[in-house]
């Protein structure tokens, strides 16, 4: 079996706080660093990773994230750094910045569908 996307599953790391339910928050994100460790293990599934663009999200993870799911998030960016077939780069300061906006403000989806500038003046309205 083939991902074709890899995006829904790492939009969910990428939500903004739940103030409702923060411990079933957690527990979602802790089951999908767990799962995305499981689906990247597989080379094939790094390949559409990478021609997606989701590399350094992920790298930014541990950055952005608290507890054990920071830990696990650190474990699969070793996992992946130690891939042979994946060359790791500090992540670019755009990309940076849009997965701290992400995490904080608006959740990845919005923010890989819009520009910096889109993105600065919809977080200004």
């Amino acid at each position: 079996y083939h991902w074709c996307t890899l995006q829904p599953n790492i939009s969910l790391l990428y939500r903004p706080s739940s103030k409702l339910y923060p411990k079933l928050q957690q527990y979602c994100q802790e089951l999908t660093v767990a799962s995305s460790h499981i689906i990247l293990s597989n080379q094939s599934h790094r390949k559409v990773l990478i021609k997606e663009g989701l590399l350094d999200y992920i790298i930014c993870l541990p950055w952005l994230t608290s507890g054990p799911v920071q830990d696990r998030a650190k474990e699969l960016v070793t996992m992946i750094e130690q891939a042979p077939d994946v060359c790791i780069q500090p992540p670019s300061l755009v990309n940076i910045t849009k997965a701290t906006v992400a995490k904080y403000y608006c959740g990845l989806d919005k923010v890989l569908q819009l520009s910096v500038p889109e993105m600065v003046w919809d977080m200004l309205r």
